[in-house]
């Protein structure tokens, strides 16, 4: 033990002489903070001989103060240019991160939440529940083989996707409008979920039933959003009505073939159409939109299949028994300059008998709002 006490008082004192060689005036690490009080002047710095000294000027002067206010009325601030935005922006796009999808708002969760709320109105959907103070929506039960009169089942039926059957099936949307990540935005969010009709399923599930349908609702909203915002109103259904009368006139082309001729973009065209194939009891059997085309059916109506397989039926599953469409003709919109073209073929580039494609370009004239 007292070896050890021994070396320890040594290295101690070893330290204690040390800290004069480290920390010291003449130390390594000295205290340099009153060094400036012993610095001497040293003389100007000269330039060498044969050398010319370069005389430092202003490179920016300040002007004169300027006296009187006559001569400060003869400058004129020009006026700044005007912030101008795209009109090809929108204020709504759909994001996806993963398997979450929602549509984006350039407004806050207050500015977006009237016409996030009037687009079930527009499309006549009913709404269980609303929070307007939580930004929530609840739509009541839709039957998407039976309620085929209504907007938003004809849009979403299609994409409740092959090999899912909607007979007997009721489904229902929840909505919600959120802050988005940066200030003055919003998300808006839709959840699915499905059961028998009839039935006493009433909770929501963590994710949508029908990740299908959950996009379809997306996209048809961030579409009705954005043509609300561009048209300057807040409803895109009611704007569908000016695509009646003086602005739907029945023509025709070079060539002697029918067209019905639409003032409106392509969106509100093709929404148009199909509310009037519906009205004018037209059977629809498949649609294209990113092609612009409704297969229809003109040896049956649509009011006749409620007995047996029809649209949906031939959309998500054709029977056994079916008969297939002897006659099938594409009703096809088509992007012009002025508006959107619509034309009857017998298939791909052959036009339709010109009677028959005139009579029915009339019926769907006629039942456009």
């Amino acid at each position: 033990m007292k070896p050890v006490l021994g070396a320890l008082s040594v290295v101690l004192l070893g330290s204690l002489g040390g800290c004069g060689y480290i920390y010291g005036e003449d130390g390594f690490f000295r205290d340099r903070g009153s060094d400036y009080q012993a610095a001497q002047i040293q003389p100007r710095m000269t330039v060498p001989d044969g050398v010319e000294s370069k005389q430092v000027g202003d490179l920016l002067p300040v002007p004169g103060q300027i006296a009187g206010s006559e001569e400060y009325s003869k400058f004129n601030m020009p006026r700044p240019q005007a912030m101008q935005v795209s009109a090809d922006a929108s204020q709504f796009s759909l994001q996806q991160n993963g398997s979450i999808r929602w549509v984006h708002a350039q407004l806050a969760p207050a500015d977006a939440w009237p016409a996030v709320r009037q687009f079930w109105n527009d499309y006549q959907v009913p709404v269980a529940s609303e929070n307007a103070s939580l930004g929530e929506v609840q739509t009541g039960w839709l039957a998407l083989d039976t309620q085929t009169d209504n907007p938003l089942v004809r849009r979403i039926a299609p994409a409740v996707g092959e090999g899912r059957s909607v007979r007997d099936q009721e489904h229902r949307f929840r909505m919600r409008v959120e802050p988005g990540v940066q200030a003055g935005t919003s998300e808006i969010f839709i959840l699915h979920t499905s059961r028998s009709q009839g039935g006493d399923r009433d909770e929501w599930p963590e994710t949508s039933d029908n990740r299908n349908l959950e996009r379809s609702v997306l996209a048809e909203m961030e579409s009705y959003l954005s043509q609300s915002r561009t048209d300057g109103s807040s409803s895109l259904v009611a704007a569908q009505r000016g695509v009646g009368g003086q602005q739907a006139t029945l023509g025709q082309d070079g060539a002697g073939n029918a067209v019905l001729n639409l003032q409106a973009d392509f969106n509100r065209s093709w929404a148009a159409i199909g509310d009037a194939l519906g009205r004018a009891d037209v059977l629809v059997t498949d649609l294209d939109r990113s092609s612009g085309v409704y297969y229809v059916d003109l040896d049956r109506t649509a009011s006749s299949q409620t007995e047996k397989p029809g649209f949906f039926g031939r959309l998500f599953g054709r029977g056994d028994n079916d008969e297939p469409v002897d006659r099938p003709l594409q009703v096809r919109l088509t992007q012009v300059s002025n508006g959107v073209q619509v034309t009857v073929e017998q298939g791909i580039e052959t036009a339709a008998d010109t009677t028959e494609a005139r009579a029915l370009l009339t019926r769907i004239r006629d039942n456009l709002i």
